[in-house]
């Protein structure tokens, strides 16, 4: 592959060390002969120099200048030398000047010029006592001579093919790329799957963390307070029962939409009703109060945010109840310079050691989603907080 690939190289080379020993093998006097091999000698140096498979010359001015010279080179060699070997070397040379040109076009149009003048020159000199300049035959013959013709028929069809082979391989190159590209965008959308797959489970995760996790929490509440009543007060201990079969229908509703995926969040529809529902939801005896503050009608939120507030407070309440052991738990929800300003806090067990459950996290990545920052810390004189704000982005009005 690598000889067929500098073949005319070798080829060149070869045509050059043909000439050298028919130059040796005539019979010249030992001057002229001892300068022509010189002259071919230094020309050998000059190709392997320039056209090497090891090493090419990178710099496009000596480039051109070593061409030329060996050119000049080979000029007093023709009047002695062998001319047809001679001319064949001179057409291997068009041919690597075409691919020259034909990776550095278009810079070097004048590179080919300067060789035909240097080539016809030496071809026409010799025998320029035989033109008649005065007729204008003379100049369309040698416009027209042999030498002009096959030497520019050789260039352009050189150029034309070398051209042609280049732009393939640049398209070949371009293809190969683009595969490339297409793997990597495959590569690339099989890991946008698997990542949207996990952020999926991890959502239905957490809506079922949040759901059940406060339903069963209110329902152990309304339990609680179903054996405290159930002895003394009939009334109360139906209407518990009532409120917990409520409960747990409601739950099933929710976990069945969170399963399938076909979750309508009713309570965003609406959310000053939902968090009132949701503070209602756990206050069947006087353990535990919801005080819910709004200074500005929420309804009007985005609705990324509004799912925010609903699911932040139900986790909250949820964390209160369990871990708390808290009877007043303070929501309050304002705005200031187009942020949402939202406040959760209890009176419960002093939060001194804070660890991240997967409720906590919920709220963290929510909030996070929405360009938001949220801190937990400890409520003065007891219990625990959440502070979050969200920029809103426009003013809504109190």
């Amino acid at each position: 592959m690598h000889f067929k690939k500098h073949l005319g190289f070798y080829l060149r080379i070869l045509t050059l060390l043909i000439v050298i020993l028919e130059i040796v093998v005539t019979n010249l006097a030992f001057q002229k002969k001892l300068i022509l091999l010189s002259l071919l000698a230094i020309a050998l140096v000059l190709d392997i120099a320039i056209h090497n498979p090891w090493y090419r010359i990178k710099n496009n001015k000596i480039f051109e200048c070593l061409t030329y010279l060996i050119f000049i080179l080979l000029g007093p060699v023709q009047l002695y030398g062998p001319l047809t070997i001679l001319v064949i070397y001179y057409y291997f040379m068009v041919v690597a000047t075409a691919e020259f040109t034909v990776k550095h076009q278009p810079r070097l149009k004048h590179f080919i010029i300067i060789q035909f003048i240097i080539y016809f020159s030496f071809f026409t000199i010799p025998t320029i006592k035989n033109y008649d300049f005065s007729s204008w035959k003379t100049y369309i013959a040698l416009i027209f001579s042999p030498y002009t013709i096959q030497f520019w028929s050789t260039y352009l069809i050189s150029y034309l093919y070398l051209n042609l082979l280049e732009k393939n391989r640049a398209i070949d190159g371009l293809n190969k790329e683009l595969m490339t590209k297409v793997e990597q965008l495959q590569d690339y959308s099989n890991q946008i799957k698997e990542l949207t797959l996990i952020e999926e489970r991890q959502r239905i995760s957490q809506n079922l963390h949040d759901m059940l996790g406060h339903s069963l929490i209110v329902l152990r509440l309304h339990l609680d307070a179903l054996n405290q009543f159930i002895d003394t007060d009939p009334k109360k201990s139906h209407q518990i029962l009532d409120k917990s079969k409520g409960i747990i229908d409601h739950s099933l509703v929710e976990l069945r939409e969170t399963v399938n995926e076909l979750k309508e969040t009713k309570e965003l529809a609406d959310l000053n009703s939902a968090l009132e529902e949701l503070g209602n939801s756990i206050s069947v005896t006087d353990k535990v109060k919801v005080n819910l503050q709004k200074y500005f009608d929420v309804n009007r939120l985005d609705i990324s945010v509004k799912d925010l507030i609903y699911k932040t407070s139900q986790e909250f309440i949820t964390n209160s109840i369990k871990h708390g052991q808290s009877s007043l738990i303070t929501i309050k929800l304002r705005l200031k310079n187009q942020t949402l300003i939202f406040n959760l806090s209890n009176n419960g067990l002093d939060a001194n050691n804070i660890v991240a459950s997967n409720g906590l996290k919920g709220i963290e990545h929510r909030v996070k989603n929405l360009n938001g920052t949220v801190s937990f810390s400890s409520n003065q004189p007891s219990g625990f907080k959440t502070d979050i704000t969200i920029p809103i982005g426009v003013k809504i009005n109190d």
